[in-house]
């Protein structure tokens, strides 16, 4: 917890946990607003670590798509946006949890150093998420 340490100089922290589950994004890390006026079905999705901002912009585009207004945000790239499929099982399975496990390592290796940048370590899982520096 050496990181939250440098935002909070003087405060002890301890974690007995840390968040990891399912990854639920796609595979490049980007949105997509899809509408289907035939159905009446529509779904925003895909906006890791942008949450409450993309969720409200992507329900804000879907009505309009759905009213079909033509607005600045119904020519938004992320409308109508296909990412790629991610890898088959066990292959998507197996670097999920390598990518976790960089992360760890990576999080133990900069919390020993002391280190106040990202390790080459954690940039290397960045890359292998599909992250860009």
């Amino acid at each position: 917890m050496h990181k939250l340490g440098t935002f909070f100089p003087g405060i002890r922290f301890e974690a007995e946990h840390a968040w990891s589950g399912v990854l639920g994004v796609t595979r490049d890390w980007n949105g997509g607003v899809h509408w289907d006026p035939a159905s009446g079905i529509g779904a925003s999705a895909g906006y890791a670590g942008h949450g409450v901002t993309a969720a409200y912009v992507g329900g804000r585009t879907l009505a309009e798509l759905a009213f079909e207004r033509h607005t600045e945000r119904t020519r938004l790239p992320w409308v109508g946006y296909r990412a790629r499929k991610w890898e088959p099982e066990p292959i998507r399975w197996l670097g999920v949890h390598a990518m976790y496990r960089l992360f760890g390592l990576a999080d133990q290796w900069e919390e020993h150093r002391e280190s106040t940048t990202t390790s080459l370590l954690a940039r290397f899982g960045g890359r292998l998420a599909g992250l860009h520096e």
